[in-house]
């Protein structure tokens, strides 16, 4: 990359210059290379993609994504940098006249779920479009959920390989294991993939376990956490089950004695999910008690304390739900509960999955078992050479 083209993204996007690990990835992206890049959130890996469309400003990007809060946010940011973007999704009034858009070649970027990659129209409109370059964001998806489910991850390496066009591919994570960089690369045909790993551990993050023997011992730990940060900032409590979500719920307002108006909750069979989320992000609740259905897209500055009430599947899984907090850089705390039970719980849940999923289980239970620091192991378990 030249010095003019680092100018050129920096002014296009606000900001003073590019850190390292963008460099690396987008000198790789002009020059034509598929990219799997790594890193936490800060590190700025979506400047990294949003830049191919400033130096291809009559051609498309498409950026595939799992929820509808990360293309809303894209969409901004595009049209902040004054970039032609849309997003589609179920329930957008827009959806028609971005098509529309799309077909007349108006579009400068396009950001979909993994699901609309077999929209017929939506593949018409694609092909009068020159592809430069394909983009899946928050990638660990496509490991997680391609199985069960979001099933349609599949499917997104068919989509790349149809296009008449050779587009260069993507792939950004802050959470990839290092067994399934090849798995990735496979199903993405991506072609000898460049792998840039920038930074994992958040230094302003800290990780807690503790072995609850329990569901009383289990809960206290709960109560104990919520008070001591009350009138600190917000607080997510993830639970594995629908049922464990209304629990926690009872137990906070019958013997924490908290206000039900404070308490959001969520999960995937929640009929009005989104306005339980909006109580939560507009301040309305400062507590939110969800399944893993929350958190995809969640970029709310303030949440201070994150309680893992339940062993999740995977280390992935678990720093994900924690590197939900202290997005505004200051300190936060990530609280992890567990016992065999959970891990029992889990593998009767998977047992029908495939063993790389039983793999994760086993491996989340080791790094609990163990005396190891909590931070570092999960670090551990990514890609190597981050910070």
């Amino acid at each position: 990359m030249t010095n003019k083209q680092e100018k050129m993204i920096c002014n296009s996007f606000g900001i003073a210059k590019l850190k390292a690990f963008q460099k690396d990835v987008i000198t790789d992206l002009l020059n034509g290379k598929d990219v799997l890049g790594l890193a936490r959130t800060s590190e700025g890996k979506s400047i990294c993609f949003l830049s191919m469309i400033a130096m291809h400003p009559n051609d498309l990007m498409i950026g595939i994504l799992p929820t509808v809060a990360l293309m809303r946010d894209l969409v901004q940011r595009c049209e902040d940098s004054e970039i032609r973007a849309g997003c589609l999704y179920s329930g957008n009034a827009e959806n028609t006249n971005i098509i529309e858009r799309l077909k007349h070649g108006k579009l400068q970027a396009l950001f979909v779920a993994p699901e609309r990659l077999n929209d017929p129209h939506l593949w018409k409109a694609i092909l009068k479009n020159k592809v430069h370059t394909i983009v899946v964001d928050e990638v660990h998806c496509l490991t997680e959920w391609a199985n069960e489910f979001r099933p349609m991850y599949r499917n997104i390496g068919k989509f790349i390989k149809d296009l008449p066009s050779s587009p260069v591919v993507a792939a950004f994570s802050a959470t990839v294991m290092q067994e399934d960089i090849s798995y990735i690369a496979k199903s993405l045909h991506m072609k000898n993939p460049a792998v840039h790993i920038g930074k994992l551990k958040r230094s302003n993050l800290s990780l807690g376990k503790v072995f609850v023997k329990t569901e009383a011992i289990r809960y206290g730990k709960v109560k104990k956490a919520i008070l001591k940060y009350a009138n600190k900032g917000r607080i997510v409590i993830y639970c594995t089950r629908v049922c464990d979500v209304e629990e926690m719920r009872d137990y906070l307002i019958e013997d924490c004695d908290i206000e039900a108006d404070e308490i959001a909750i969520c999960h995937s069979k929640l009929s009005n999910r989104a306005k339980q989320e909006q109580r939560f992000r507009s301040g309305k609740a400062r507590i939110m008690i969800a399944t893993s259905a929350f958190g995809m897209g969640v970029n709310i500055p303030d949440i201070r304390l994150i309680i893992v009430s339940q062993l999740p599947f995977s280390a992935a899984s678990f720093y994900q739900m924690a590197g939900r907090a202290g997005r505004d850089g200051r300190r936060a705390k990530a609280l992890l509960l567990w016992n065999d039970a959970d891990f029992q719980m889990n593998l009767d849940i998977i047992c029908n999955t495939d063993e790389r999923a039983i793999d994760a289980v086993n491996e989340l239970y080791a790094i609990c078992e163990s005396s190891d620091d909590l931070h570092d192991a999960i670090i551990e378990c990514f890609a190597k050479d981050g910070e």
